[in-house]
């Protein structure tokens, strides 16, 4: 009998997910050239090099970015502040962060995994994610402000500040009803 270990869950559900997104991609490639002959499917291959040509660089940028903060960001302060053990400060310090974090998913997705890989908990990444969905400071700089107004940005910004708190404090209840049960059924 083998002892291999198997592969983390994660690299499990990311071939899973790279099938999954194969079978899309084919069923909507089909329809396309069903529905529409291949001058579309040459069309959107055409688009899809148009995108990639402009998303490549900049994802090579982040990734790279990212690089240089897992070197620069020190392991154990992340695990003070952001790990298990941080409890409720963890999630107000990750929704403080969240919101200070500039630039779109090809930067916060990025540091998120280098946070995690620092030691921050499932926890504080949650908090950071929400909070930087909701209240990135640059967004309503660049977009909220001039498109919508301030009334419009003020009442969005304000109403949303308790959204990465509010999910860290959920998954945090749910975690400890999660290890209360289990210590209940032990």
């Amino acid at each position: 009998m083998d002892d291999k270990p198997e592969p983390p869950l994660h690299r499990r559900a990311g071939w899973l997910n790279t099938i999954i997104w194969l079978c899309i991609i084919v069923a909507v490639a089909g329809l396309c050239w069903w529905l529409k002959g291949l001058s579309t499917l040459e069309l959107a291959i055409k688009s899809y090099a148009d995108q990639l040509l402009m998303l490549v660089p900049r994802m090579l940028a982040a990734l790279l970015i990212s690089g240089f903060i897992q070197v620069l960001v020190p392991r154990r302060l992340v695990a003070k502040w952001l790990g298990s053990a941080a409890g409720f400060k963890g999630i107000f310090i990750a929704a403080g962060v969240g919101a200070l974090t500039p630039g779109g998913p090809m930067l916060a997705f990025p540091l998120v995994i280098v946070l995690r890989n620092a030691g921050a908990s499932t926890i504080s990444l949650i908090t950071f994610i929400t909070s930087w969905a909701t209240l990135a400071f640059h967004r309503i700089l660049m977009w909220e402000l001039p498109f919508l107004g301030p009334e419009f940005a003020l009442v969005r910004y304000i109403s949303s500040i308790p959204l990465g708190i509010i999910a860290g404090l959920m998954l945090m209840l749910a975690t400890w009803l999660t290890a209360r049960q289990k210590a209940g059924n032990t």
